[in-house]
């Protein structure tokens, strides 16, 4: 009977403490999409680094972390050095997470979003834009539905020089497939990410305007 009621109340408590995780997390996620403020995507950042550590196993936590340092670059009119800095954070967690979920499709989205981001001159391009690429194609091997590795292969292609086999009318298609499952797709998972349909269709009408 002791070791029954001891199951029962072990069972009890893990569903109390996966639903507080999946609260939190939620919470956090609707935060981190809404605000422009790079000082609080750093301080989210910083939360889910720490659910991240109670919560051992879960890889989630740290690519919101990731995705928190990467995100905050886009708002503040942040200077380069510190844009640098936010993404090395961004890097170290996944490199993290990738010895452990290196079959996580968004994971390698992500690190391919954060070499398009390095990329600030030609110099840079020519060193990250290939990385980008090499992340995308581990991330479409591992899940061929995961709109982001259209949308981030079309922006590769967009920024990409003409006469090194990019530009609008080659980034269309990607960009253009990724919009579709963007619109189509609905996450089964309230907590798996769902970022880049707002810039692949800014990219998708950029492309439509060079016509």
């Amino acid at each position: 009977m002791k070791t029954i009621i001891t199951l029962l109340f072990a069972a009890v408590t893990s569903a109390a403490f996966s639903s507080k995780y999946e609260e939190i997390m939620k919470s956090n996620i609707d935060k981190m999409y809404q605000t422009t403020s790079s000082d609080e995507l750093q301080s989210l950042a910083n939360q889910f680094e720490r659910i991240g550590n109670a919560e051992a196993g879960k890889w989630l936590p740290g690519y919101y972390a990731a995705y928190c340092f990467v995100r905050s670059t886009f708002f503040d009119d942040m200077e380069k050095d510190a844009k640098t800095a936010q993404l090395d954070k961004a890097q170290e967690l996944i490199d993290g997470l990738l010895k452990n979920h290196s079959n996580e499709s968004e994971l390698y989205a992500l690190q391919a979003l954060l070499y398009q981001l390095r990329i600030t001159d030609t110099a840079s391009g020519a060193r990250y834009s290939g990385k980008a690429g090499e992340a995308i194609a581990v991330a479409e091997k591992l899940n061929p539905e995961n709109p982001r590795v259209y949308y981030l292969r079309g922006s590769n292609t967009f920024h990409t020089p003409g006469f090194f086999g990019g530009g609008a009318e080659k980034a269309k298609p990607d960009l253009e497939k990724a919009a579709a499952m963007f619109a189509s797709q609905k996450p089964v998972d309230p907590l798996m990410p769902t970022w880049g349909a707002d810039h692949n269709q800014q990219l998708l009408n950029d492309c439509k305007t060079a016509e």
